[in-house]
């Protein structure tokens, strides 16, 4: 099981974005490229949460009316 989880965001300015709405709700994250497999065109940045606290983040980023791309465990990161 990974210990992370990739949020996928469409830019690199979005990933920053979103890391910042983030760290506001207490949860720490990183911005990171995403698995290639995990590309595409217009999604090539990510911000990488630990996955325990993927869901609540999800849920409260919603609320405020955003979200990522989609959302992807960071196998790379796992231990």
């Amino acid at each position: 099981m990974s210990r992370y989880s990739l949020l996928i965001c469409r830019s690199q300015t979005e990933a920053i974005g979103l890391r910042r709405h983030l760290g506001q709700m207490g949860v720490p994250g990183e911005v990171t490229r995403p698995p290639r497999h995990a590309r595409t065109e217009s999604c090539g940045w990510a911000v990488r949460v630990a996955a325990g606290q993927a869901e609540d983040a999800l849920r409260r980023l919603r609320q405020l009316g955003i979200s990522p791309c989609r959302v992807l465990p960071d196998e790379g990161a796992g231990a």
